[in-house]
């Protein structure tokens, strides 16, 4: 149980698929979109009183988050929160077949990505759920990374990478 609010396993897990350059970048631009496209998608299923399923996707997620790491958590949270209001307000709305649409897209191209450029399973035929749930929050952990934050979380990421990669040659 503890692993999983541990931030650093639950990062190096979803990380340790992620290595070949091209495929993170195809991960980076599609996770978002996936997961944008599900809440469009979840937001038109309504479960009681203008609470949709949306709402309980971006929540459960936004709860995790926080509990994995508080203040980047918190802007996960904010990002999830006011995408799902600006779907419901209709200014981050588009129609159904689009989202459909980029939900398709965005998966076959994480199935190119792993397939051609990293050559390797995808994370989610491992671990389902935890790969749906840790990949939005590491794309955030990337960008921060890129924009030089979080040093001492990326390293020790990449080692806990390394030494489980090494232990499968």
């Amino acid at each position: 149980m503890t692993e999983l609010l541990d931030l650093t396993t639950q990062l190096a897990f979803y990380k340790s698929y992620h290595s070949n350059h091209t495929n993170v970048l195809i991960h980076a631009a599609f996770v978002p979109l996936i997961l944008y496209s599900s809440l469009v998608i979840l937001h038109r299923v309504e479960l009681l009183a203008g609470v949709t399923l949306a709402h309980l996707l971006a929540g459960s997620f936004a709860s995790y988050y926080v509990a994995l790491d508080a203040k980047v958590g918190a802007l996960a949270a904010g990002l999830l929160g006011s995408t799902v209001w600006g779907i419901g307000l209709g200014t981050l709305d588009i129609p159904c077949t689009w989202a459909w649409a980029i939900f398709f897209a965005g998966w076959a191209s994480q199935f190119v990505g792993h397939g051609v450029f990293e050559r390797r399973r995808p994370a989610l035929l491992d671990n389902l759920v935890q790969s749906l749930v840790t990949a939005p929050f590491l794309i955030l952990f990337e960008l921060l990374f890129f924009l030089g934050l979080y040093q001492d979380l990326q390293h020790e990421i990449m080692q806990r990478v390394k030494g489980k990669n090494s232990k499968k040659l």
